[in-house]
């Protein structure tokens, strides 16, 4: 699944080639057929990003509600249009830039009651300037027995999150994924969120790469995936002490985490 550093490229790339702009829209797929009738040929104001919620807000009001799930993508074309694939849901398309978006679970008109109310059931977005952490605090705070590892997926308590940034934020901080939120103290959770923040922005510019560069390697490490770009996420070694990586199911996905760097008891290198 797209995590909230996609979705927000993706609000600032259709931002940048549509605002203002008469915009040409269809769904060669068919499902969304009727709301492109609607659309098409409308001025379109704007894309904004809440997590991995993600809006268009066109003239007279009307708003598109998107939400790429697992499966979801948008495919960007410069120049003449291409001939759409019969799978896709929505076309966008201007003089110079094509948008196709393909496999989302959902892609609705809302009226504006019903975009309040989406937003009203997220926690704060990391990558958004008004967000405000203590507000995600708040949320640990009520189920203070829950694993910090579960609650940093949950979309109520940090927006945009996903498997990916949970796992190399808490390696960072050397927490252990199963550590109660009730033994997370204030300071840690500010400096954990500080973290999120500078992984999703990082991760905005393209491929996701949490490793610092200049960061040496511990040689057990060498044999990872990924060409070394992140830490624990799906690697057989730690890269800092070389310790073989360990697995827990949390959530419902595959939590990585070092047992040397982030002990379960006492506090991780």
């Amino acid at each position: 699944m797209p995590e909230g550093n996609t979705i927000h490229r993706f609000a600032r790339e259709h931002t940048r080639d549509l605002a203002g702009r008469i915009v040409r829209v269809s769904s060669p797929q068919g499902r969304f057929a009727a709301e492109a009738a609607q659309l098409d040929r409308k001025r379109f104001r704007e894309a904004d990003a809440w997590g991995k919620h993600l809006f268009h807000f066109w003239r007279d009001g009307l708003i598109v509600h998107i939400h790429l799930g697992m499966a979801g993508d948008f495919y960007r074309s410069l120049g003449a249009a291409p001939a759409p694939r019969p799978s896709v849901r929505m076309r966008l398309a201007v003089p110079s830039v094509t948008i196709d978006l393909i496999g989302p679970p959902t892609c609705e008109i809302i009226p504006e009651e019903k975009w309040l109310a989406i937003l009203a059931r997220l926690g704060p977005d990391p990558l958004r300037p008004d967000a405000d952490p203590e507000l995600a605090w708040e949320m640990l705070r009520r189920r203070p027995k829950r694993p910090i590892g579960d609650a940093l997926l949950d979309q109520r308590v940090v927006s945009g999150v996903g498997n990916i940034y949970r796992i190399e934020a808490l390696f960072l901080h050397g927490i252990h994924p199963l550590r109660p939120a009730a033994r997370l103290s204030h300071e840690e959770w500010l400096a954990l969120w500080k973290t999120l923040q500078t992984l999703m922005r990082r991760g905005m510019r393209g491929r996701i790469r949490t490793v610092d560069s200049k960061e040496p390697e511990h040689e057990n490490a060498r044999d990872n995936a990924r060409g070394g770009s992140l830490y624990v996420y799906q690697q057989a070694y730690c890269r800092r002490c070389g310790s073989p990586i360990a697995e827990v199911p949390l959530s419902g996905r595959r939590m990585f985490y070092c047992p040397v760097c982030q002990p379960r008891r006492g506090k991780g290198r």
